[in-house]
């Protein structure tokens, strides 16, 4: 599934307006309508918790926060798709710990180079919307 594709599932699921327009590829997140921002992962293989970047979660949650909004962390894998709405369970994110490990430098591992990233595992509980595929 494409970025474009999850943004329009959850458009046609939940009635957002979620638009790439105008974002170029340098901006945090991937989407944006008048009530969220929103960062979309398409991820291959299933885990029962889905990890985020410490950066990315801390600027996506600062970005919203500025622009009145909330900050969805949306992720698709082989079971499904999951919407996080991260304003409302930051504390519980947070609360799950912070992790650090040896990853890949990009999410499509064209390239071998592994970099040390900081994140979190958020637990698919804390999902307000959920779809099987």
């Amino acid at each position: 599934m494409t970025e474009q594709e999850t943004i329009d599932l959850i458009n046609t699921e939940k009635g957002t307006w979620l638009s790439d327009l105008g974002l170029d590829d340098f901006c945090s997140y991937d989407a944006e309508d008048d009530f969220y921002i929103a960062e979309v992962k398409n991820r291959r293989d299933y885990y029962p918790t889905k990890m985020i970047e410490a950066l990315k979660l801390f600027t996506n949650y600062h970005k919203a926060q500025k622009k009145g909004k909330s900050f969805l962390y949306i992720v698709t894998d082989k079971s499904g798709l999951y919407v996080f709405n991260i304003s409302r369970v930051i504390d519980e994110v947070i609360e799950t710990g912070i992790k650090k490990s040896n990853l890949h430098s990009t999410t499509d591992f064209k390239d071998d180079r592994r970099i040390v990233k900081y994140f979190y595992l958020i637990p698919e509980t804390l999902a307000i919307f959920t779809k099987d595929f």
